[in-house]
């Protein structure tokens, strides 16, 4: 069975429209639910402590911006679940960073300058295997296992690359102008196939 998406299409597709409008329904319902959870207060709180759950230390990032809360930083990261909760308990709508270069490096693209150098390496078979993808404010942020190499800004015309001693904004994160960081596909470490 495919996803309700694919349902709803195949649906419309069969033209079989009391269907299609139960699905649409069901899709609504969970974009909604889906809202208020990014909404919610422990929004941010919830996240970051999943993402430690999972094995990727976190750490708190001025609300709405990307400069880090604490010190020293990313390198002030952590999986400890007492620390995140005191973090986002004293500073409940602070963003989520993520260190780069350990588990993970992140090609960061931006605008249209950005996707047309990503759609160039895509084209090259310059873009390793792909373990998550999400939405930013101005582009997607590209994530592939580590390489060894840390950060270089302008790589490509509209591309940054974040490896060691960088890091990202992880969704929910949420800058001040209301633009919310979204997972396109979920992060995923373990081996997984290549999707480019």
């Amino acid at each position: 069975m495919g996803t309700i998406e694919q349902d709803y299409q195949e649906a419309l597709n069969a033209n079989d429209l009391e269907r299609a409008l139960l699905l649409e329904g069901q899709i609504d319902a969970e974009q909604e639910a889906r809202e208020a959870r990014l909404n919610a207060p422990d929004a941010l709180l919830n996240a970051a402590l999943w993402y430690a759950s999972t094995g990727i230390a976190v750490f708190p990032v001025r609300p709405g911006e990307k400069r880090p809360l604490t010190q020293h930083g990313f390198k002030d990261a952590t999986l400890d679940a007492d620390q995140i909760r005191a973090w986002w308990t004293a500073t409940p709508p602070a963003n989520i960073g993520l260190p780069t270069g350990a588990l993970f490096d992140v090609i960061d693209v931006d605008g249209q300058p950005g996707y047309e150098s990503y759609a160039k390496l895509r084209a090259g078979g310059d873009v390793p295997e792909i373990i998550g993808r999400a939405n930013t404010p101005r582009g997607i942020h590209v994530y592939i296992r580590p390489t060894g190499d840390g950060n270089t800004t302008s790589l490509l015309p509209g591309i940054d690359y974040r490896g060691q001693g960088g890091y990202v904004l992880a969704p929910p994160s949420r800058l001040t102008n209301g633009a919310v960081y979204r997972w396109q596909q979920p992060l995923t470490l373990e081996a997984s196939q290549e999707t480019r």
